[in-house]
């Protein structure tokens, strides 16, 4: 479910009142789709606020959009069964594509010829893994590039060591958390370049970069996980070609 990585994401920052309402949301899911914030404060025995701040605390913009994700978490499970991941990834792929010739992009080339350095922070354990294999094409072009941990605090320790004609690269699934985005605001300011890998959707972190660009997932339901899928992160990795390809002709074009 998709809500479940917003919980999971958040988990330590909840109290014994939050847990109790979100264990009333996932065990009464369809029924809360259908509730409005007081009724849901009530059948839990606590207040509307206290329920917002919840939706807060998670990471989401308020009760809509928990009931929002908590539709779409529905509609997957009763299509589940008729999954087409082959559609779905060719999906994926021709959506990142798309997105990638759509984009001006020769300003980033530039940006990142003229990078001394070129920074990767990961926002989860999957994108950890995409940020070193994006660490590993650019050194192929002969970029120096080096992949934080995925954790924010650790972003922001080495956010100072960042100078000027260095890059960041941004990679992360929601593009929603408040701290990452405050911390790329900062690097921002200061005059460093930042770029975003996100889906396809609108988010906060899109916003604050200065290059965006956007990539496709595929869902699909594991034979272990009745109410959920997992998520593959396929377009993520064509983008990581397609961005180091391109940069490789640019170089090539550049220098004749």
């Amino acid at each position: 479910m998709k809500l479940d990585s917003y919980i999971y994401k958040h988990f330590d920052d909840l109290n014994p009142n939050d847990k109790s309402v979100i264990s009333f949301i996932l065990n009464n899911s369809k029924e809360v789709i259908n509730m409005n914030i007081n009724e849901v404060a009530k059948a839990c025995l606590v207040s509307p606020s206290a329920v917002f701040r919840l939706t807060r605390k998670i990471g989401l913009s308020g009760f809509n959009q928990l009931k929002f994700i908590l539709a779409e978490d529905q509609e997957f499970i009763e299509s589940k069964s008729s999954t087409n991941f082959v559609k779905d990834t060719k999906n994926a792929i021709e959506y990142t594509v798309h997105q990638f010739e759509t984009t001006k992009i020769s300003n980033l080339y530039e940006k990142i010829d003229k990078a001394p350095n070129i920074y990767v922070y990961s926002t989860g354990w999957v994108q950890e893994i995409i940020a070193n294999q994006l660490q590993r094409n650019f050194f192929l072009v002969g970029k120096n590039v080096y992949a934080l941990p995925s954790a924010v605090s650790e972003l922001a320790k080495v956010s100072h060591r960042l100078k000027e004609n260095d890059l960041l690269i941004v990679v992360s699934y929601t593009g929603e958390n408040s701290e990452l985005i405050n911390t790329v605001k900062e690097i921002a300011i200061r005059g460093i370049s930042t770029i975003a890998f996100t889906p396809f959707n609108q988010n906060k972190l899109a916003g604050v970069c200065e290059f965006s660009l956007n990539y496709n997932t595929v869902e699909c339901p594991m034979p272990d996980d009745h109410e959920g899928a997992e998520v593959f992160f396929t377009g993520v990795y064509v983008l990581n070609d397609l961005l180091v390809m391109g940069y490789s002709n640019y170089v090539i074009n550049n220098r004749r």
